[in-house]
């Protein structure tokens, strides 16, 4: 291709775009990973992290936490696909709705619901420290075993669906065929499904070690408090503590913390390109009948899915948020608004976080829509070469949240551009939250790209049309549902997230996710619980809404072209 010929691309007002798409990247993403990196292999800094117990420590406890999550959350989600895809159980729909609500509820507030649950004044801990008659709480969840038992709750869902993804992919003739040979359900699933589902499983462990590894509000709201220190509350307390060499300090464990997710990350591409063995299915899948067991199977499901790991945590955060003080009995003259009316009515700092909370998820979700709407077709049409910018924008998303967020903090701590000053002002944030979600609404995005087919764009070229006259007046309108569900799924995580909130916001800068934090850090519970029941109540609207927009985004979409 001539100089000339690319000049021209590059001068085509696609060309600027993509260009300018290119430089903001470049200034978002690559930049604070670079600085993060540049800052990491400080000589002092890296002897410190080999040296320094506490950062072996913290190491040592982060790798423990994830791998028992990884393998607690895996095994349960297994068992919770067999029960609510394969087994025809009465009020699986229900069951599978519950199961995925950790999807949507940020883990700070996940903590409080527990705690309120099984926490020293829990529901649960009260009873049985009445039925056994003991002076003390029986157990606790300030300690490692608590942390991963939250965990497991909160990676639970990413393993149901990462494993009911592989199932759906499994022919129905291979479980007919064992079936036809004697084969009964247990071992079925152990001979037969549970060997072709194996790239499913390791993915299942790759991915809720990430969540595990990365998460912050369960592992900082439990742990701190007792003292079980972990790498992402030590990153936090050595940039809170303002300690010296506390930066380099901790970009050094942000790498360190980078290097197994990266590592995993690796290990889950090598893997898929192995995992094609199996095509996909389009049956009705399978459902094995219980015959006498159905209705105590069912009653049984309910009462440890439904009741006592969903709903029996958020009923006892309401009851904390409406009980007069931290430790009362939920008895009726102990319950009031009390708590509610000062988190709405009389707390400074609620109108600024809601309005920043607002402002920031919306902004975030418009921007990462419409240049995930540029990304993905860019990356659709580009097939290998685009695998360079795809990577740039899925690292801030791969890593967690508040690795990016430090990155961000040392970018703009001393900001490269003379007279912008963005550290501790909400725009820090808004440019976080666009860096950490772009990879994340290029998701749906991408694979409506991929089901668009290409001969529309080719016949509106032959009869004449321009690159943005296609885009604009063809595909567009075929686009716009699914854009629409990428803003609404960012806008859903962005709206209370707490990981890069807890280096970022602050004090003129808060965040709801951040004042839940906040609340319950200082040991305000009864007004965390109160403002949690306020955030839970407004992600279950917005939860449904993008539901609703996602099933009509599917059906004006249509079906892949063959």
């Amino acid at each position: 291709m001539s100089f000339a010929r690319i000049a021209r691309r590059v001068a085509s007002p696609a060309g600027l775009a993509l260009a300018g798409l290119v430089a903001v990247l470049l200034f978002t993403n690559a930049l604070p990973l670079w600085r993060l990196v540049e800052r990491a292999i400080d000589v002092d800094a890296l002897r410190w992290l080999v040296e320094n117990p506490q950062a072996r420590r913290a190491s040592v406890h982060s790798l423990r936490v994830s791998t028992l999550t990884a393998v607690l959350a895996t095994g349960l989600g297994a068992m919770s696909v067999f029960l609510l895809e394969r087994l025809a159980l009465p009020g699986r729909r229900g069951l599978r709705l519950l199961l995925l609500i950790p999807l949507i509820v940020p883990p700070q507030i996940l903590t409080i619901a527990w705690l309120g649950w099984l926490g020293p004044a829990g529901t649960v801990t009260r009873a049985a420290q009445s039925l056994i008659g003991a002076p003390r709480p029986p157990w606790t969840l300030y300690s490692e075993w608590g942390i991963v038992l939250l965990l497991t709750v909160f990676a639970l869902p990413v393993a149901y669906l990462t494993l009911t993804a592989g199932l759906q992919r499994l022919p129905r003739s291979v479980e007919e065929a064992a079936r036809i040979d004697g084969a009964n359900v247990l071992t079925l699933g152990l001979r037969v499904v549970a060997p072709l589902l194996r790239p499913y499983l390791l993915a299942s462990l790759v991915l809720t070690f990430l969540a595990a590894l990365g998460n912050f509000g369960i592992q900082a709201l439990l742990g701190i408090p007792a003292r079980f220190i972990t790498l992402p509350t030590l990153i936090y307390q050595r940039i809170t503590s303002f300690s010296a060499g506390g930066f380099a300090q901790a970009a050094a464990l942000a790498l360190l913390m980078a290097i197994p997710a990266l590592f995993v990350l690796w290990l889950q591409v090598r893997l898929n390109r192995r995992s094609d063995a199996v095509e996909s299915q389009l049956d009705t899948p399978l459902r094995y009948p219980l015959g006498r067991w159905r209705w105590p199977a069912a009653a049984l499901a309910w009462t440890l899915l439904g009741g006592f790991v969903t709903l029996g945590p958020f009923v006892s955060m309401l009851l904390t948020a409406l009980t007069r003080a931290y430790g009362l009995p939920p008895r009726l003259e102990n319950l009031d608004l009390r708590h509610f009316t000062f988190v709405l009515m009389e707390l400074d700092a609620f109108p600024r976080a809601l309005q920043h909370s607002l402002l920031l998820a919306g902004g975030a979700a418009v921007i990462a829509a419409l240049m995930a709407l540029a990304l993905g077709y860019v990356l659709t049409r580009s097939g290998q070469r685009g695998i360079p910018l795809q990577l740039l924008v899925d690292l801030p998303y791969a890593l967690p949240g508040i690795v990016f967020a430090l990155a961000l903090v040392l970018t703009w701590l001393q900001s490269p551009i003379p007279g912008l000053r963005l550290y501790g002002t909400v725009w820090l944030l808004l440019l976080a939250y666009v860096g950490h979600y772009l990879a994340f609404a290029l998701q749906p995005l991408g694979a409506a790209w991929r089901q668009v087919d290409p001969s529309l764009e080719e016949a509106g070229r032959i009869d004449g049309a321009s690159t943005l006259q296609v885009l604009r007046h063809v595909l567009l309108p075929i686009m716009a549902p699914t854009v629409l569900v990428a803003a609404l799924l960012v806008f859903l995580n962005a709206f209370s997230e707490i990981s890069i909130s807890a280096l970022l916001a602050g004090s003129r800068a808060e965040t709801l996710g951040w004042l839940v934090f906040g609340l319950e850090q200082a040991g305000n519970t009864n007004q965390a619980a109160a403002l949690s029941v306020v955030l839970v109540a407004i992600l279950g609207v917005l939860g449904l809404v993008a539901a609703g927009v996602r099933r009509w985004a599917r059906a004006s979409v249509g079906p892949a072209p063959p």
